[in-house]
């Protein structure tokens, strides 16, 4: 009867795990620059940072990689590919950023354009 019971414990923490109902606002994977991070950049940064103001631009792939922060601040890329947590971009978009204020000034990202954003720099922050 232990047996028994000793097999059955793995399915039942594997039910535990499925029928867990809290929704979690995940994107999908390969996103695309175009299509899912430029809107969101250019809807809530291209005003103040739509030409490199305060060192970053928003404004295109190009620019918002070749953006790099102050070297009083973070002093390296604004976006460092495949590591979103290294990447000055999340950490000002989140709350409590190490430098400054959180961005944009006067409002901030939803959770699924936070969520966007550093899947796609996770990804490889890839130009498609």
């Amino acid at each position: 009867m232990l047996t028994k019971k000793l097999l059955m414990l793995p399915f039942l923490l594997l039910i535990g795990c499925v029928t867990n109902t809290e929704e979690i606002d995940l994107p999908s994977s390969e996103l695309s620059f175009a299509g899912d991070i430029q809107p969101i950049l250019s809807q809530n940064c291209n005003n103040c940072h739509g030409a490199g103001q305060n060192n970053f631009n928003s404004s295109s792939y190009a620019a918002v990689m070749a953006s790099v922060s102050p070297a009083n601040a973070y002093n390296r890329n604004q976006v460092v590919p495949g590591d979103a947590d290294a990447s000055p971009l999340v950490d000002k978009i989140e709350p409590n950023p190490e430098f400054g204020g959180r961005m944009p000034v006067g409002g901030s990202l939803s959770s699924a354009e936070i969520n966007a954003i550093r899947t796609w720099i996770n990804e490889g922050a890839l130009n498609n």
